[in-house]
């Protein structure tokens, strides 16, 4: 059972979504934000997002700092419009995919951090595709990483958009760090996405996605690295958003 103290940080998120309107209704709310003149970080929270939130009080101060969240994740749409917020689920791929699909986003320079080399040049390619440019890439261990300087980097560039591309909760305390120092655009953590979106990770089919068993289906590929998240971390942050939401429908 989760403690009070642990409880109190899941209903700290819950109202941080609810009550300060920063939960988007759908992927255009994000690119209707100011980022064209301002910082502007994007939290995709799923039921991992939600157990680090309960466990993890760096993870709770980052995804709290946010300035916009979305659900990445069907548990957490649904809940939310249970609670009256119309919501769809937001994911960081359906951002990657329309970096490179809509036309919208031509001309446009975009900032990849993490992942691997060969899958920054096969993101660069399709980004070409649509006229975007990958105007930076950083890869290797985000440890030895010196934000400044990357914040510098960025700067540099004329960076657009900035995709996260790490582990939480890695992702989400580099994304604020760097949401402190940069003059403007949008950040956004994306975990695997560019990874799903170059072919260099197993995506779920999207008649799959729309059932809501993406999960089931990434478990089946990745079950080693995946198994305790899906089977033993998700269950208890979905307890955890249960037990607040009750509280607030009592």
């Amino acid at each position: 059972m989760l403690n009070t103290y642990r409880q109190t940080r899941v209903a700290d998120f819950w109202r941080h979504c609810c009550e300060d309107g920063r939960l988007v209704t759908d992927l255009a709310d994000i690119f209707r934000s100011p980022w064209r003149t301002q910082p502007v970080r994007v939290q995709t929270v799923n039921l991992q997002h939600v157990h680090l939130i309960a466990t993890s009080p760096e993870a709770a101060d980052a995804v709290l700092a946010a300035d916009l969240v979305s659900a990445d994740g069907w548990p957490l749409a649904f809940l939310a419009r249970r609670m009256g917020m119309p919501c769809e689920r937001v994911t960081g791929r359906q951002v990657v995919d329309a970096l490179v699909q809509d036309p919208s986003f031509a001309g446009r320079r975009v900032a990849l951090l993490g992942s691997g080399p060969d899958v920054g040049a096969a993101f660069a390619r399709l980004l070409h595709r649509n006229d975007v440019t990958l105007a930076h890439s950083q890869h290797g261990d985000a440890r030895t990483w010196d934000v400044a300087a990357t914040a510098e980097a960025l700067t540099d560039a004329d960076v657009d958009v900035v995709l996260v591309a790490l582990g939480a909760p890695k992702g989400e305390v580099l994304g604020q760090q760097l949401r402190a120092r940069l003059p403007r655009g949008l950040i956004v953590g994306i975990g695997g996405a560019v990874e799903m979106a170059t072919d260099h990770m197993p995506a779920a089919p999207a008649w799959v996605g729309s059932t809501g068993l993406e999960w089931a289906y990434r478990l089946a590929h990745e079950p080693r690295r995946l198994g305790r998240r899906y089977l033993i971390e998700s269950p208890r942050a979905l307890m955890a958003l249960a037990i607040v939401l009750a509280r607030t429908w009592v």
